[in-house]
């Protein structure tokens, strides 16, 4: 820390850190895991140790640059030997420009894993046999858990039992770490119990009415259900075209937009995936359904502009698609001029779209539309991603 810095770390302890001596002030002289800026102190240092090293090659660079959260890497190469490759790579340029040690590896393929001595592998794969990858243990990566022998992210959820008080409810509500919205639609649910229980009047810790506890063990029991979900088999450098589908939907519960990936290998031959999906609870006030879905519309555009981005592989198209035909008349008028809640919204999504994108599916054929009323998690292998053609 630098000096003039380190009185934001100031901290109270026996002196001589003898217990039975007084209380001192101290003050530390280094960073500390834990303090709100280090995340992004680690991660600064993270990306100075690869570029003040010379011979980091570019991949490197981009690999720390891009697929790094503080100190979890992930990457998705063609092949094992190019997996093996830039971690060695990795593991040399951050030992040369910053003295790191980069390790706990784990890969779906058996090869790269067993490319590494077992100290340098995660910790539950250092003395198993890895001659076949059945029955290896859940990794966790980047807060997800991740399943080696399918190749896909996976949930396990194990409530612990609390009271039925609103306390206890809400402490339940955050034990799924969703952040890509794989079980979106499921997590509304708990949404829509939540906003009902804050409406009535009783006390944090007072027990609530037997009717709404019902629900809430229902969607608490069907968490079991909760299945693995894979990207999409087909590598991207063997795709002849890759584009993107972005459905939006909303009703009086909630607004939802979710992105696919469509890749092609041939022609003929092509395969959905799911990207990226998030639902929001509608306001209960203040705004009309054809609002609502004006706002699942800005919301599509948002992730897809998200989604973009963040992907490595270039997208050759991007479709958008509304069950609304307000919303897309909206985007087509020319004439008329608008209230300004409308138009700000349709300017927002003319920023990153075009009105020739926007596409009419109806309601039974729109995969957004579970999620604007939320479904326990056994409904959603109906609707599953991976399905090829």
């Amino acid at each position: 820390m630098a000096e003039e810095d380190r009185n934001y770390l100031r901290f109270l302890w026996h002196r001589d850190n003898d217990p039975d001596r007084e209380l001192v002030e101290y003050r530390m002289c280094k960073h500390v895991f834990g303090n709100s800026p280090s995340p992004a102190i680690a991660t600064y240092g993270l990306r100075k140790a690869v570029n003040v090293d010379p011979t980091a090659s570019e991949e490197v660079v981009n690999f720390v640059n891009r697929n790094f959260y503080v100190d979890d890497g992930l990457l998705s190469t063609t092949t094992p030997e190019k997996a093996f490759e830039i971690m060695k790579k990795t593991q040399a340029a951050l030992l040369t420009g910053g003295n790191l040690r980069l390790h706990k590896v784990a890969s779906n393929n058996k090869d790269v894993v067993n490319a590494f001595p077992p100290e340098e592998r995660e910790s539950d794969l250092e003395n198993m046999d890895l001659s076949v990858m059945d029955d290896v243990p859940l990794q966790r990566s980047l807060g997800l858990q991740w399943s080696l022998q399918t190749d896909s992210f996976a949930f396990q959820v194990k409530f612990e039992e609390k009271p039925f008080t609103k306390r206890g409810v809400l402490s339940t509500l955050h034990s799924i770490f969703d952040p890509l919205g794989f079980v979106a639609p499921f997590i509304l649910l708990r949404r829509m119990i939540f906003r009902e229980l804050m409406e009535l009047s009783c006390d944090w810790d007072e027990p609530l009415p037997v009717e709404i506890e019902r629900r809430w063990r229902e969607w608490k029991n069907s968490a079991s259900d909760l299945f693995p979900r894979m990207f999409t088999s087909i590598p991207f450098n063997e795709a002849i075209r890759t584009e993107l589908h972005v459905y939006s939907d909303a009703s009086e519960q909630g607004v939802v937009a979710v992105v696919y990936l469509k890749v092609f290998r041939t022609d003929d031959e092509y395969e959905f995936g799911f990207v990226f999906g998030k639902s929001q609870l509608s306001p209960r006030h203040g705004h009309t359904v054809p609002r609502l879905e004006l706002c699942s519309a800005v919301l599509a555009s948002e992730i897809a502009t998200a989604v973009t981005r963040q992907l490595d592989s270039p997208v050759d198209a991007t479709y958008f698609y509304s069950d609304s035909k307000v919303v897309l008349g909206y985007l087509s008028n020319r004439t008329r001029r608008f209230y300004t809640y409308v138009s700000n919204r349709v300017e927002r999504k003319l920023r990153v779209s075009q009105p020739a994108q926007w596409n009419y599916i109806p309601s039974e054929q729109n995969p957004a539309d579970v999620g604007t009323r939320g479904v326990q998690a056994k409904n959603l292998a109906d609707r599953s991603n991976g399905k090829s053609r």
